[in-house]
């Protein structure tokens, strides 16, 4: 399976998430550390949701770029959100693809002209892992 990933850069070192896989998350002082531990840490989460015999999850979710800034877009029970990692507390709400993505542009643009005379530096960036998915255990 192949899920996107949100790598943010802190001063120490790098954390990564997954908005597909709850708790599936990494940290590590370089890029290829942190794209290492996220993918065991999804890989963990999956193998315990096979284990409790649940479904693993889809991956769903996906990203733009909006003036340099990475923009993951998850689906939620009621549409999609978006949320760029470096511009909080921007987020952008709708019920479909489509919809989520413009207004997540326009959000953006909207708050880089209004509201930031220095904007912040991009620095989440978006991966994408391949995990192996675990097989369900036989009886």
């Amino acid at each position: 399976m192949r899920y996107m990933v949100v790598i943010e850069k802190s001063p120490r070192n790098y954390g990564a998430y997954s908005p597909d896989v709850t708790g599936g998350v990494g940290i590590g002082k370089t890029l290829e550390e942190v794209t290492t531990s996220v993918r065991e840490g999804i890989e963990i989460i999956l193998e315990d949701l096979v284990e409790r015999g649940e479904p693993l999850p889809e991956p769903t979710s996906w990203a733009i770029d909006v003036k340099g800034y990475a923009v993951p877009i998850s689906k939620t029970p009621n549409g999609y959100c978006a949320e760029p990692p470096d511009l909080y507390p921007v987020v952008a709400a709708a019920d479909t693809r489509k919809r989520v993505e413009a207004l997540a542009r326009e959000t953006i643009e909207t708050y880089l002209a209004w509201h930031c005379k220095r904007p912040p530096e991009p620095t989440a960036q978006i991966a994408w892992v391949d995990v192996k998915a675990p097989q369900p255990v036989s009886a």
